[in-house]
């Protein structure tokens, strides 16, 4: 009796660990897709709005890093974490360049999208300066009048939401921290307008862990240090095919699923699903891995040169979700 109930119980596991579920499509306008990011996930909203500015609406960077500021050299990382020494100017020639290259898409897309910026006054991973020469970049390409720049709360590098586990001045695992603000209805009122009220407690949308492997080269996300499988969240209104939008959630540097201790906390603590549940709009966590430099996003050219342009691996794999989300537009 025993061993029958062994051997049932490890069928069981095996049949769950094999079995795949698809990312499904939804009616979503693909004018509606937007990205908000942490970290080296701030990094790569500002690579993903750059590099796909005519498909990218707007953009929420928290701690991220100034557009191709590392330059594909680990020789400069230090100086994009703190401020001191970026070339804006030069940063700004180089975008200009590749969109006139065709590597990006033209920067005038960029002009007019709402574009918020969170820096916290107590982050000692990327300083105060670093997000003060992002917003100066960003002037560039729009007026000061499409950006929100949050840099007066006594944060620690993190993502801040209502829901995190941590003081506003901790820095430390699951790097979710709680300064009394909603960050998340701030930029989430930027991109979509007025919002119905958030929901908290259960909420009515799914999370469904998808396969990631289909979206990445020769299904295998590993050869480019994103996990097998992702997240999305959809609301039961996004289930049932009415009209909604996308933002597109990622994670920062030891803060993805396969991180001991911190698992699924950002997919369902970031802040932003309890918005999202009353107000149609689908929320996408890609995910990496975390062998590789401590399960970053690829800020400074690990995956090759080419990781800020529109032929980047991970960006490539990323957009090819909102594609299929979007049902293929």
């Amino acid at each position: 009796m025993l061993k029958n109930l062994l051997v049932f119980a490890f069928c069981m596991i095996a049949n769950s660990a094999s079995a795949q579920v698809d990312l499904g499509s939804y009616n979503v306008n693909p004018n509606t897709v937007t990205v908000a990011g942490v970290s080296s996930g701030g990094a790569m909203a500002v690579q993903l709005q750059v590099a796909y500015s005519k498909r990218i609406f707007g953009t929420a960077v928290f701690a991220g890093i100034t557009y191709f500021c590392a330059r594909n050299t680990s020789a400069f990382v230090e100086i994009c974490l703190t401020g001191i020494g970026i070339p804006v100017s030069a940063l700004v020639t180089i975008t200009n360049e590749g969109a006139a290259s065709g590597w990006i898409d033209p920067v005038s897309n960029i002009g007019g999208k709402p574009i918020y910026i969170f820096s916290g006054r107590k982050d000692q991973k990327v300083y105060p300066p670093a997000m003060d020469d992002l917003y100066d970049y960003y002037q560039s390409f729009t007026n000061k009048g499409s950006i929100t720049y949050n840099n007066t709360t006594d944060a620690a590098h993190a993502w801040v939401t209502p829901d995190g586990a941590n003081a506003c001045d901790h820095f430390g695992s699951p790097y979710l921290n709680n300064c009394a603000i909603d960050p998340q209805e701030t930029f989430l009122t930027m991109f979509y307008g007025t919002l119905n009220p958030r929901h908290s407690g259960t909420l009515g949308g799914n999370y469904i862990q998808f396969n990631q492997n289909k979206f990445c080269p020769n299904d295998d996300c590993s050869s480019i240090s994103m996990d097998s499988t992702a997240w999305v969240f959809v609301p039961q209104s996004c289930a049932q095919q009415q009209a909604c939008r996308l933002v597109i959630a990622l994670h920062g540097c030891l803060q993805n699923q396969q991180t001991p201790g911190v698992g699924n906390s950002f997919i369902q603590k970031s802040g932003i699903n309890e918005w999202a549940d009353g107000n149609n709009i689908i929320v996408l966590y890609p995910q990496t891995i975390s062998g590789n430099f401590d399960g970053c996003w690829d800020w400074f050219g690990y995956t090759g040169p080419n990781y800020a342009v529109r032929t980047a691996p991970q960006m490539i794999a990323i957009m090819a979700e909102v594609k299929q989300i979007t049902g293929g537009n």
